[in-house]
């Protein structure tokens, strides 16, 4: 199955560190049994390995229900008040009322989902067929064969073999035929390892050891670069492109292909500048050049805090000005999530804590 959509990749010295700020907890949830959850301004969603899946109001009047859906290791917010639950056994993605819990429609057969311009589009490996339905009630809207895609609000491209096509995302009308591509074997999208995603005119797709730019317009190729076997790939910066590889991180110029630099130590990116070394050390660094702005050392970012573990306590400081934010009890980074002065963590002690920031 080719992988179609790009996720940015990614997380991440030693300076002193300020005195200040702090947290009020404002939810404590069990986390026995937990398979999935979602941090959102508005509540804490949990999935369960049961299939049991709760709503818990973090405001007056937010959502607080308690449903027997389906059990899943992912729930995502689609928009439109809508949660998806799916990576399960099963292979089922279960749409969900946000609000009320009520489930609006589900899709089985291992769907690839993803939101296109207000509506889900919806590839089957099984069938190898892209559709395009409305998000809350689940009618179609149009359909295509496909071996693998990638869309943005406004277009969908097809992928089959070395060859793609564009389609309008609204109503499946065709923008460009079939072309190929005119890559290496290494990038065909009908096996797995070819990656694909659309940075604003322009289609990239990568895998092997090749990334390569077209005009949405045309399917032109602009420019083809050697990068050692990208697996993650992401728009960054001003017109740049990130890559990560198991030879670290590449950034290209978005425009002609051009190498702006490298670094085999990095191997974790962050859009807003910070990346992480193999050694788990983290720095803010100017994307255009590599230079490192600011070294964090053992940090690792979440979101736009950087999580500093020291003994029984983390420490969260603002990476921009190195100013404490909030302290906590010791938590795993990557078990952490954030929306808007919210954070949720889960915790060794098998609890799910949310936190408000209050400076």
């Amino acid at each position: 199955m080719a992988v179609v959509a790009a996720a940015l990749l990614l997380l991440g010295g030693s300076a002193a560190l300020p005195r200040g700020s702090g947290v009020v907890e404002v939810l404590k949830a069990d986390a026995r049994g937990l398979s999935a959850e979602l941090l959102t301004t508005e509540a804490l969603y949990v999935v369960r390995s049961d299939g049991l899946v709760q709503a818990t109001p973090l405001c007056a009047g937010c959502p607080s229900w308690s449903a027997q859906i389906t059990a899943g290791q992912r729930v995502t917010s689609a928009g439109a008040g809508t949660l998806v639950i799916d990576a399960n056994d099963a292979g089922v993605a279960t749409f969900v009322d946000a609000r009320t819990g009520a489930v609006l429609w589900s899709r089985d057969g291992f769907p690839v989902v993803q939101l296109v311009g207000g509506r889900v589009a919806d590839w089957n490996p099984e069938d190898g067929v892209l559709s395009v339905r409305d998000l809350r009630t689940g009618r179609l809207f149009w359909k295509r064969p496909a071996a693998g895609f990638t869309g943005d609000d406004r277009r969908i491209v097809l992928l089959e073999g070395t060859r793609a096509a564009v389609y309008a995302a609204e109503d499946g009308r065709e923008l460009t035929g079939f072309s190929d591509l005119g890559v290496p074997e290494e990038l065909n999208f009908s096996a797995p390892g070819a990656g694909a995603l659309i940075v604003g005119e322009r289609l990239i797709v990568f895998g092997g050891n090749r990334i390569a730019s077209y005009r949405l317009d045309g399917l032109s190729r602009e420019w083809i670069k050697k990068v050692v076997s990208p697996y993650a790939v992401a728009s960054c910066g001003d017109a740049l492109l990130c890559a990560i590889g198991y030879e670290g991180a590449t950034v290209l110029d978005l425009v002609t292909g051009v190498e702006r630099w490298n670094g085999e130590q990095w191997r974790l990116v962050t859009e807003s500048g910070v990346l992480t070394d193999v050694n788990g050390r983290s720095a803010r660094v100017d994307l255009a050049t590599g230079r490192v702005e600011a070294d964090f050392g053992r940090g690792r970012p979440v979101s736009d805090l950087v999580f500093y573990p020291e003994g029984d306590r983390t420490t969260l400081v603002g990476p921009e000005d190195g100013r404490v934010r909030a302290v906590i009890p010791r938590v795993t980074p990557d078990a952490c999530s954030t929306a808007g002065d919210l954070l949720a963590c889960r915790r060794y002690d098998l609890t799910v804590t949310v936190w408000r920031t209050t400076g």
